[in-house]
């Protein structure tokens, strides 16, 4: 069964990724070899928790997470700490705690074109924002943790769909996070390699579009919902969340044929196929 997002918290959820996503496009990017000792030095004083892998700083606030739907207890560290485990696990497909050598090439992407914030969305526009004044072309992706949803023990498993036909889909009790750190590993993909690129001409925009235009998926009700402020580079990167969740979940028979084809390219590609939900290593250096 199809669960629509009609609650305000989800509605602000989708309209706030939406924003966070579409606005990367018109991002520079920090070239190869530059130095990080300045952003790191910055990220320190203005962050509560730092951890770097590679090069690719991962960030967090100690501010309670605040969002409604977040489980009774959370901490602002438990959710950063969270995120270096999903994006460790990411990279580590085979878990023996050590980046894949196929992922080597993804990590580097994350190094040179991103860095991941948890927090209250305060925090998450100051560094994003500084970072980009700072000259450094990195994108601020994030976890806003006073707007969306922190499920504890989600593991992105027992639930069910009978098909995925509107952006507004999500897993119910879905822990956001999982959703914020795949989409920081498409978001890499999408900006290295022209294929896999959000835009017009890219091959999942394509499959998208096929699927939007054989009416057997709708991005209307969200566009709706957020004053027509959805727009389609955002869209895709949620279509292939959706496709990739749904896949993981064990329900990749209920994928039409756009979103197989999307699912397919994407395991060609290398995207990450799977996370460990109980993964407890955390691989990279903690800075602060």
């Amino acid at each position: 069964m199809i669960k629509k997002m009609f609650s305000i918290s989800i509605i602000v959820y989708g309209l706030l990724a939406a924003s966070c996503i579409s606005c990367s496009k018109n991002n520079t990017i920090v070239e190869e070899g530059t130095n990080t000792n300045s952003l790191e030095t910055y990220l320190k004083a203005n962050a509560d928790y730092v951890h770097n892998i590679n090069g690719f700083y991962i960030v967090g606030s100690a501010v309670k997470p605040s969002s409604g739907e977040t489980t009774a207890g959370t901490t602002g560290k438990d959710v950063f700490e969270h995120s270096i485990r999903l994006f460790s696990s990411f990279l580590d497909q085979d878990n023996d705690g050590v980046i894949d050598d196929d992922k080597k090439e993804l990590n580097k992407w994350l190094a040179q074109k991103l860095v991941f914030i948890s927090g209250p969305l305060p925090m998450v526009d100051k560094i994003s924002a500084a970072n980009l004044v700072a000259g450094k072309g990195l994108y601020g992706m994030s976890m806003q943790t006073d707007n969306w949803p922190y499920i504890k023990d989600y593991n992105g498993k027992g639930w069910t769909i009978s098909k995925l036909n509107s952006s507004t889909w999500r897993p119910q009790a879905f822990n956001a996070l999982w959703e914020e750190t795949f989409h920081t590993i498409t978001e890499a993909f999408s900006r290295v390699d022209p294929e896999f690129k959000f835009t017009t001409g890219g091959v999942l925009r394509k499959y998208m579009e096929d699927d939007i235009a054989a009416k057997t998926y709708d991005i209307t009700e969200q566009n709706t919902a957020e004053n027509g402020n959805y727009d389609k580079v955002t869209a895709v990167n949620e279509y292939i969340h959706q496709i990739w969740a749904i896949n993981f979940a064990g329900h990749s028979d209920k994928l039409n044929v756009h979103q197989k084809k999307a699912l397919e390219f994407m395991k060609k590609k290398k995207v990450p196929m799977q996370v460990d939900a109980g993964y407890t290593k955390m691989i990279g250096t903690k800075v602060k």
